[in-house]
């Protein structure tokens, strides 16, 4: 009992009650479960510890994965699943930008944080990436960048109050705005996986470039360790396979709870950096009425 209880604070699922029934979920794909699996822990917690949230009965609910947020978006669109499961800020951003979305149900989870993958020959950098990390904690640099890229993430209506509609002004506001990596002539590269799933702190820009909240960090620990940081794309799904292959020595990782012993998403051959950006609620969004 004690392990389900752990894994249902780790996804932050619960059930809801006198609510519409909601008859399939999407989640971002779990490296370590099946869909089926998943849901016999959602069920077994459910009858088990009867917690509450807000929003709709997902009792009989099918869970699915998809390798990608923009995979679960199509499936919503195509009516295959009735909510899409994320975490707060990733849902916040999409209903601010799209009026396609509503917030159905909202589940509170254990302390969780994104943080960054590595393999487990690869302690050295992670002991490294570790130290960046404390000192842009300490210093409030990390407060500072989830400010600027997730609290107040520029949107194109706000180019438009500050700029008019003037489209070359828009544009070099733009321009300055982009995220770079400093360059560090002979120095070593550390390729870094980008899956683009967690907008605003991980997406692809419209100039098809890495960018948000989680690009902002690693750019600044580039600085600090003085290491040139070259970017590749992966899908969530695959994120494993492009540590193990070589393809990237470190990898955005998501929804982790370090304090619990059970990690779902977690395979054996990764370990994981401090959290450098933490959220304790998933907001559930259906298609807008």
């Amino acid at each position: 009992m004690k392990k389900i209880l752990c894994l249902c604070l780790i996804l932050g699922l619960c059930s809801c009650v006198q609510a519409e029934e909601i008859d399939a979920v999407g989640f971002l794909a779990r490296l370590q479960t099946t869909p089926e699996e998943f849901f016999m822990l959602m069920k077994s917690s459910w009858a088990t510890e009867g917690w509450v949230i807000e929003g709709g009965d997902h009792t009989n609910s099918t869970p699915k994965f998809y390798d990608s947020l923009v995979r679960m978006q199509m499936a919503m669109n195509r009516g295959e699943i009735s909510e899409m499961i994320l975490p707060d800020f990733v849902a916040d951003y999409l209903m601010r930008v799209s009026k396609s979305y509503a917030k159905s149900c909202v589940s509170s989870s254990g302390r969780m944080g994104l943080c960054f993958g590595f393999t487990k020959q690869n302690r050295e950098l992670l002991s490294r990436w570790n130290t960046a990390l404390a000192y842009l904690r300490n210093n409030w640099k990390l407060a500072e960048l989830e400010k600027k890229y997730i609290k107040e993430f520029p949107r194109d209506d706000q180019y438009d109050y500050v700029y008019g509609i003037d489209q070359r002004r828009r544009d070099q506001k733009k321009r300055q705005d982009r995220i770079t990596f400093e360059k560090f002539p002979g120095a070593e590269t550390v390729r870094v996986a980008v899956t683009g799933d967690l907008p605003p702190a991980d997406f692809i820009s419209e100039e098809g470039l890495p960018a948000g909240y989680s690009v902002a960090v690693l750019s600044e620990i580039g600085k600090i360790l003085k290491v040139n940081i070259s970017t590749v794309s992966v899908s969530a799904g695959a994120r494993t396979a492009a540590l193990v292959s070589g393809r990237a020595d470190v990898v955005f990782w998501y929804e982790v709870n370090k304090q619990s012993k059970l990690q779902p998403d977690v395979p054996n051959d990764v370990i994981l950096s401090e959290p450098y950006l933490e959220w304790d609620k998933f907001f559930h969004l259906s298609s807008a009425e």
